[in-house]
């Protein structure tokens, strides 16, 4: 499935949450110009949404140590928090071991987990998103 970057003009066609939608969070100082979370909700509504998250430095800590006690499902940690956001996980997989740094993260109960979709190799957006698809059905 391919989707051009053109032809997104807004988050999607029916930008509501229902009680069973799954819910993600783009967290980055400056999340509303990414247009990632855009193109993921294009792919997985209507059972999962991505919202953007406009976090400042100062608020990062608190914004994803309470995401363990939040309806938040996950979210997309962009490159400017991606390593300080391993203090906060309870549970990383071996490739955040080894690189020191995570771009995603799942909540399972009240522990989060980390993942690193892009490791080294730089991916198209559209490539990133079918991979962030991928891990959000897995996990």
């Amino acid at each position: 499935m391919s989707i051009g970057l053109d032809n997104i003009d807004t988050m999607n066609a029916d930008d509501s949450i229902k009680r069973d939608t799954k819910l993600y969070g783009l967290i980055a100082e400056e999340a509303m110009t990414n247009r990632l979370f855009v193109l993921l909700n294009k792919i997985i509504k209507p059972e999962a949404m991505m919202i953007p998250m406009n976090i400042r430095t100062d608020d990062f800590y608190f914004t994803v140590a309470n995401m363990k006690k939040s309806h938040v499902d996950g979210a997309y940690i962009a490159h400017e928090y991606q390593e300080e956001v391993l203090d906060l996980l309870d549970v990383q997989d071996e490739i955040v071991q080894v690189y020191g740094k995570c771009d995603f993260i799942v909540r399972d109960g009240e522990k989060l987990k980390g993942f690193l979709v892009e490791k080294n190799d730089v991916k198209s957006l559209e490539q990133l998103a079918q991979d962030i698809v991928k891990l959000m059905k897995e996990t």
